[in-house]
């Protein structure tokens, strides 16, 4: 594992290691948001590698995800497959379809939790802490396949904010982009 994954996931070992007795439910609420986080963050990527893009318009892309009204784990997911024409299955590889079954139920539990409804599934501390080894190893094929494919793995560096010297990341930018333009594609994006 990459130091930057293992930094990443630093904070929710912490709180599984802790004593409270709502760590599982924490941890996973944790872990979700790094899962979303990360997904995020190489959406950003790829859209900042967009010829057009300049350093002047880093907060126009920010204030783009914040205004858009509809993201979610799948928008992202979408958007980096439209944007790098590389799909996040072929980056995970082939643990990626029994861990997408995980990931969505893990987010149908997000959602539940998150809004502070029950689960309806009576999830103890051990499904929970089975569901946070799904997340993170998601995050982890995801780093790993992201850094190979893209040139960044969603988790390094305090920003996904930066170009890259790769002309085939930009060509397939570009080409996605053709359409619509950079920040209409932010503001509009979906699954």
């Amino acid at each position: 594992m990459s130091r930057d994954f293992d930094g990443e996931f630093a904070t929710v070992n912490l709180i599984l290691e802790s004593e409270c007795q709502t760590r599982a439910v924490d941890g996973f609420c944790l872990a979700w948001i790094k899962l979303e986080r990360q997904l995020r963050k190489l959406t950003a990527y790829l859209l900042y590698q967009a010829s057009e893009i300049t350093v002047r318009d880093a907060g126009k892309l920010r204030e783009a995800f914040y205004g858009h009204g509809s993201l979610d784990y799948t928008s992202f997911i979408g958007a980096i497959h439209h944007l790098s024409g590389v799909s996040v299955g072929n980056m995970i590889g082939e643990r990626y379809r029994p861990l997408r079954k995980e990931i969505q139920g893990c987010y149908r539990i997000r959602q539940k939790i998150f809004h502070g409804q029950q689960t309806g599934q009576s999830l103890d501390r051990e499904a929970l802490l089975t569901r946070i080894a799904a997340i993170r190893e998601w995050c982890r094929l995801l780093s790993s396949g992201a850094a190979d494919h893209l040139g960044y793995d969603g988790f390094s560096g305090n920003t996904s904010l930066f170009k890259i010297d790769r002309p085939d990341i930009v060509t397939a930018v570009d080409k996605a982009l053709l359409r619509r333009g950079w920040l209409e594609y932010a503001k509009t994006f979906q699954r």
